[in-house]
């Protein structure tokens, strides 16, 4: 979907700037003498000049006080009132920052900010101060915005060499990839040879493994298609349906339409999904942590409060589907084909629900293996393992992993979240604040870093370009951003204290070079955040929901941002765009579908219940689509530009008199209160409590080159949802 609705950019001089080491450093008389340290001169003292009377101010009280004869004299000895101009002054590039002395003023606390980005620097201020001062920094970040400027929603679906294509990062060096690759194979074959039977498994019978995989025991009945035509289909465990543009299935969809996903239940609650990182073009797959839906119903969560070992000790599993594309030709990317999703199998193990997932972020198929996983268990552990290539579909069970993390010369001090900062290096958050990191193998804990104080509920790393920058937020307290290369002298804080209930909420954006987060704010809000790596201390608003938000994702070789919502909408939008908005530009946010779970009964949760067409059915679940661009602004700020209009023409009638009102006018007052009414409404629908397995558990980007334009989408009914939305003009 393209919107040509962008004003006219300001020209930007593609010419090189002169370093400073080139020019002459010109240094004044008087910036060299320092009066605590020059040597007191053996010449008269009255010779002195000091720097207020040079500027015309006088210092002894007999020059202050006024002549009443005289009231021209005294006016021209009133002092002048100096003004502050702050630590944020924008400055030019080709100068240095000055640093203020601190602290600038008695009302200023030492939680502010004070650094040179303004809150008000917007287009070239923000772009020059943020990612400058070197030109070739500058030029990156003005042809990443120029490259999308015509896509202020979805990204294209065009390939790297195309002027406004998708595009890996700019910010790595040449042959960064292949030299990763290249690591990542001597790693993995130094682990096969010095220990080939570190990671133990052995297959599953159908029987066996029931126990393992969530089934709730009943079909899910879908409604989709368009809003006034939707069609009844009916979902079981294992199943997918091919979603065609319309939203009807492929094989009952005009001929002329073509397959845009696939929407398949796994039997449970999806906490987390993974894309695993490959070169292929002819699969694609995906990695989805489920736990059963009776985990989080209030019935088992009281018990495992009463009891000591609550649900440690539970079984778990990680289910992996295979996606099948169109066949790609050259100069194109990949399309979802009308082959159904396929269930691979599953990794079934002992030690606890899986809460977390993650893929090593460098191919693994050179090694033959489909990549490695970090898992997050119930047990409070971290865990490696290798996921070989699944060549019979079957899960397998897993006695012993390549590695397990915790603490266990601390009592009781769990994992609680994980990143990967490299093939062999893992960091981990913990429940008492503390942030490690590891070595996978040979196992070692590298390093422990206090960051803080209360539970850590995520963290990620900025992996690529800057893989040793740890973001991490906890429960309660200050967004932090670590640097693990000198994690005892160099983070950095938002200064407002927040509280988090929400994990997957932080992600690191490759394009723009920042982390994309809940807004921290000590109030309830729904705005996604962007935390620029430099400036961590001071976020932009990029997106805001209807809703609580619960999931966001950032894409790896564009910078469009997926947001999902408690009320099961899902948004998207350019954060680029959104970054370096210009004053008077409309902006726009989509939303891409809108997904209402009913269950059975809504009160009780009974087991699935018989129908008359045979089988048990656990609920019902509608998804809405085709909804038009709206615009990508808060709410607030929207009613209140509204207020101010309505006053400038309340004023303006004033002042005009009374005049006699035509229908025109009446109308133009009609239209006013809508508006305002229905920002009312998007304001209130903040507060608004739904289903919770109607919400938005997770979404991921896939991270390869070919299919970047592909999002999962994960549901917290059972349904998962893998849409291609790149557009083409």
């Amino acid at each position: 979907m393209r919107l040509r609705n962008r004003g006219e950019r300001k020209r930007y001089v593609e010419e090189p700037l002169i370093s400073d080491d080139d020019e002459p450093i010109i240094i004044s008389e008087n910036s060299t003498k320092d009066d605590d340290f020059e040597e007191p001169s053996d010449g008269p003292v009255d010779q002195e000049v000091d720097d207020d009377e040079e500027e015309g101010v006088p210092t002894s009280d007999d020059e202050l006080a006024p002549d009443n004869g005289d009231d021209d004299i005294a006016t021209s000895f009133t002092p002048k009132k100096q003004r502050n101009v702050g630590a944020g002054k924008i400055q030019s590039r080709k100068s240095f920052h000055e640093i203020p002395l601190y602290p600038l003023e008695s009302r200023i606390v030492t939680r502010v900010y004070a650094g040179p980005l303004r809150r008000y620097a917007r287009y070239s201020a923000l772009r020059d101060v943020m990612f400058g001062p070197e030109y070739h920094r500058i030029k990156i970040i003005w042809d990443l915005e120029i490259r999308w400027a015509n896509f202020p929603i979805l990204p294209p679906k065009r390939t790297p060499e195309d002027q406004q294509g998708i595009l890996p990062s700019p910010w790595l060096p040449r042959g960064f990839e292949r030299e990763q690759e290249k690591r990542a194979f001597l790693w993995y074959e130094a682990l096969r040879t010095n220990a080939p039977g570190l990671q133990r498994s052995r297959p599953l019978s159908p029987e066996q493994a029931r126990p393992f995989i969530p089934d709730e025991g009943g079909d899910i009945i879908t409604l989709v298609g368009p809003w006034d035509k939707q069609k009844e289909y009916r979902l079981r465990q294992g199943s997918s349906l091919q979603i065609s543009d319309s939203g009807y299935p492929v094989e009952e969809s005009s001929p002329k339409s073509t397959s845009t996903g696939w929407m398949f239940d796994v039997g449970g609650i999806p906490l987390a999904v993974a894309w695993a990182p490959s070169t292929r073009s002819d699969s694609q797959i995906l990695a989805v942590a489920t736990v059963p839906f009776s985990d989080q119903t209030m019935s088992n969560q009281e018990s495992a409060t009463n009891s000591a070992d609550g649900a440690q000790n539970a079984t778990g599993c990680i289910q992996f589907w295979e996606f099948i594309p169109e066949k790609i030709g050259p100069g194109q990317l990949a399309t979802p084909s009308a082959q159904p999703a396929r269930f691979l199998g599953g990794k079934c193990f002992n030690w606890g629900r899986p809460k977390r997932l993650q893929f090593a972020p460098v191919p693994m198929e050179c090694c033959g293996s489909l990549g490695i996983l970090a898992v997050l268990c119930g047990d409070g552990k971290a865990r490696v393992i290798d996921i070989k290539n699944l060549q019979s579909p079957g899960p397998t069970f897993d006695e012993t992993p390549i590695a397990t993390f915790n603490l266990s010369e601390d009592y009781k001090v769990d994992v609680t979240c994980l990143t990967w900062v490299n093939t062999n290096r893992l960091a981990l958050g913990h429940s008492d604040g503390s942030i490690t990191l590891w070595s996978v193998f040979p196992q070692q804990m590298l390093q422990r870093v206090g960051v803080h104080t209360t539970y850590v509920i995520d963290i990620c790393s900025a992996y690529p370009s800057s893989p040793y920058l740890v973001a991490s937020i906890p429960v309660g307290g200050c967004a932090t951003l670590t640097d693990l290369s000198q994690p005892s002298s160099e983070f950095t804080y938002f200064p407002v204290p927040a509280i988090n209930f929400q994990p997957n909420l932080l992600c690191w954006n490759e394009s723009m070079q920042g982390f994309m987060a809940l807004y921290p704010s000590s109030t309830p809000n729904t705005t996604v955040a962007f935390l620029h790596h430099r400036y961590f201390c001071q976020a932009r608003s990029i997106c805001t929901g209807p809703n609580t938000l619960t999931c966001v994702s950032a894409g790896v070789t564009h910078p469009f941002i997926l947001a999902g919502c408690a009320d099961g909408s899902i948004f998207s939008c350019n954060g680029l765009q959104k970054l370096f908005k210009q004053k008077g530009e409309p902006l726009r946010k989509l939303k891409i579908f809108e997904h209402e779970y009913r269950p059975v009964d809504s009160w009780k949760q009974p087991p699935p219940v018989d129908v008359a067409d045979g089988g048990r059915v656990r609920g019902a679940a509608r998804i809405l689509q085709g909804f038009l661009p709206e615009p990508n602004d808060d709410p607030r700020t929207e009613k209140r530009k509204e207020m101010d209009r309505k006053k400038r023409l309340e004023k303006l009638k004033r002042a005009a008199g009374k005049k006699k009102r035509g229908r025109k006018k009446i109308h133009e007052d009609d239209e006013a209160e809508d508006r305002e009414a229905e920002l009312d409404q998007k304001l209130a629908s903040r507060v608004v409590i739904h289903e919770p397995l109607t919400r938005l558990t997770t979404i991921a980007w896939n991270p390869n080159v070919l299919f970047s334009c592909w999002a999962a989408c994960a549901m917290a009914s059972g349904l998962i949802k893998v849409m291609d939305l790149g557009v083409d003009l």
